[in-house]
């Protein structure tokens, strides 16, 4: 089952997209994709366990982000329902619920050693410099973060695998990616 999403240029964020002079490189950061700011992953595709962290009723605390098990070897799933409820690109996507982490959790986060951290939303730091941060930390424990997945709530309960195609090769900090699961 498809988590990427596809856009095309009907989709209204795709006027964005036309009026940014470096559309190459905004490309990369259209859709589902991973920031690579300082490396990229080894691999251009991962087969991985995913762990599920619930997050509709907010991003976790430091408390619930120290009690996480070891994740070595799965990707985490940070499900806030955000692209389920907000169309993508919209003001409502991007504005009505905040899923930033704090550098704190961040790094408990880290702790459990996940290989992906994914999030059905525009990322786990507000944009700008935030955002970047909290990337490139990620990428300094080799773990990356895949945005702008769409999960719907029927997939939680049966989403036991996850498989993930990079396109590495992107001329951009952002490089598209397909995700599918597996139940």
């Amino acid at each position: 089952m498809k988590l990427h999403i596809d856009l095309d240029s009907s989709h209204p964020a795709y006027e964005w997209l036309e009026k940014q002079a470096d559309k190459i490189g905004a490309r990369g950061h259209f859709g589902t994709h991973i920031d690579c700011y300082s490396k990229t992953p080894s691999e251009n595709n991962y087969n991985l366990p995913v762990f599920i962290l619930d997050c509709r009723e907010g991003m976790p605390t430091l408390n619930e982000a120290k009690t996480l098990p070891s994740l070595e070897g799965q990707a985490l799933l940070l499900y806030t329902d955000n692209l389920n409820q907000n169309d993508y690109g919209s003001k409502a996507y991007f504005n009505d619920i905040d899923t930033s982490l704090s550098m704190d959790i961040l790094e408990e986060i880290l702790k459990a050693n996940p290989q992906l951290i994914l999030i059905d939303s525009y990322g786990i730091g507000r944009h700008g410099e935030h955002h970047q941060s909290l990337d490139v930390r990620c990428e300094q424990s080799d773990c990356f973060v895949i945005e702008n997945i769409l999960v719907k709530p029927e997939m939680i309960s049966e989403m036991r695998q996850i498989q993930v195609s990079f396109d590495l090769d992107y001329p951009s900090t952002g490089k598209p990616c397909e995700v599918t699961y597996s139940k």
